[in-house]
This record gives structure tokens, C-alpha cells and sequence, in this order.
């Protein structure tokens, strides 16, 4: 069951007629991060089916629109520079399905938990790296990292959970960190096998922000009551 609010916009993700303006340091992140959000929607979607209620699938279906809406506006902007989007975009089809089946759920709190520690490091990827970027990129990767306002239902859904069956808490617990170990990977694996993304990572103190995601990580569980 998937309820999508407000318009569903359209992008081309033909390249328009002219050859592409950007870094390929900023094809690379741009595409990779559509592409994520894209593949988020997919997942989120799917989760939805998993939802005890009506109200609890109409909510994650809408956290679904919001990645959706996230794609748009990144594919948009590699299409406005005559990027090949749909090329682009699918250099990395096969990692982000190989970290999806990797962490599939197996019920609805472990879907809530993975939407909550996967949207979070990924929000706080974007804003540490947002520094490195252009002004017209920066923007709108600030744009996608301020929308976290369906947070708020993850965290009440899963504080509420585990209030009333403690039991959940240990697994819970062991599950996040899985994902963020996979998460922290799986962005490691991505700039040594894409040039451009192992280009933009060179410019920057990706140990440093690495522990920083941690940090922020260890922070969230603590604010469920899980053990980091």
C-alpha cells in the first residue's frame, strides 16, 4: 500500500544538448545520492506493506514521497548541466541493491530502525560534505539534508514500541548497529570503486567525519533507549 502526497513530479533524465558542465567529482556524488534516495523510496514503499495499520502504512509511504522527492530535485539539477542521468545514476544500481539485500528486515520495527539510521547518517553525510561542494550544489544537498521532519514518527513509533515490550530493545539495538556498520562500508566501498567520489574523499577529513557519524549514531540510540 503506497499513498503519495501532493504532485508526483517528472524529470528527463535524457541529457539535454550539450556537453556536460560539471566535475566529475559532482556527476558522481549527484548521481549516487539520486540514486540512493530513489533506491529509498523503493525500499520504503515496499516497507510500508509491513505496517500493523493503515495509519502507520499512509505515514512511511509518505517518508517514501519525501526520498522520492529528493531524487527529483538532484536529477533534475545533473540533467540541467547535460548529464547522461540515467547512465550516471546506474554505475551504481548493483551496490546500492547489494546493501539493501544485505540489510532487509524482518519486520516492521526493524524497517522503522533502518529508515531511522539510514536517513540520519545519510543526512549527516550531506551536511559534512556539503562544505566541499558549489554553491548551487550545496544548496540542494542542504536542501535534502533539512528534511527530516518525518524523524518525529520514527522516533515516537519506535520509543513507544519499546516501552511496551522491552525484549525489543537488545535486538533492536544489535540491528542498528549492524546497519551502521554496513552504511559506513558501504560509502567506503563506493569511493574506491568510483574515481570521482574517491577524488571528492581525498579533499576531505573522511576519518574525521566518520567518527562523527558515530558519534551522532551512538547519540540516536541513546535518545531510543538502545544501546549503541
Amino acid at each position: 500500500m503506497v499513498a503519495f502526497f501532493g504532485r508526483v513530479p517528472s524529470v528527463s533524465t535524457s541529457p539535454e544538448a550539450k556537453a556536460p558542465t560539471l566535475d566529475r567529482r559532482i556527476v558522481e556524488l549527484s548521481a549516487a545520492v539520486a540514486y540512493g534516495e530513489l533506491a529509498g523510496f523503493f525500499r520504503m514503499s515496499s516497507d510500508a506493506q509491513l505496517a500493523p495499520s493503515i495509519s502507520d502504512s499512509a505515514s512511511l509511504a509518505r517518508l517514501a514521497n519525501i526520498e522520492f522527492n529528493h531524487y527529483f530535485v538532484l536529477a533534475d539539477f545533473l540533467a540541467r548541466h547535460g548529464v547522461d542521468v540515467e547512465h550516471e545514476m546506474g554505475q551504481f544500481v548493483p551496490a546500492f541493491e547489494a546493501f539493501h539485500e544485505r540489510t532487509m528486515p524482518a519486520d516492521w520495527f526493524e524497517c522503522l530502525v533502518k529508515a531511522y539510521v539510514g536517513d540520519s547518517i545519510a543526512v549527516d553525510f550531506y551536511r559534512e560534505i556539503a562544505g566541499s561542494l558549489d554553491v548551487e550544489l550545496q544548496q540542494i544537498i542542504l536542501q535534502v539534508a533539512n528534511s527530516d521532519e518525518h524523524m518525529d514518527f520514527l522516533v515516537t513509533t519506535l520509543g513507544a514500541a519499546i516501552f511496551d515490550d522491552p525484549k525489543l530493545a537488545g535486538r533492536l539495538a544489535l540491528w542498528a548497529r549492524r546497519l551502521v556498520g554496513e552504511a559506513l562500508a558501504q560509502a567506503q566501498a563506493l569511493a574506491v570503486e568510483h574515481q570521482g567520489l574517491f577524488d571528492l574523499f581525498a579533499t576531505m577529513d573522511i576519518a574525521r567525519v566518520f567518527k562523527k557519524l558515530t558519534e551522532n549514531h551512538t547519540h540516536r540510540m541513546q535518545r531510543l533507549g538502545l544501546a549503541p
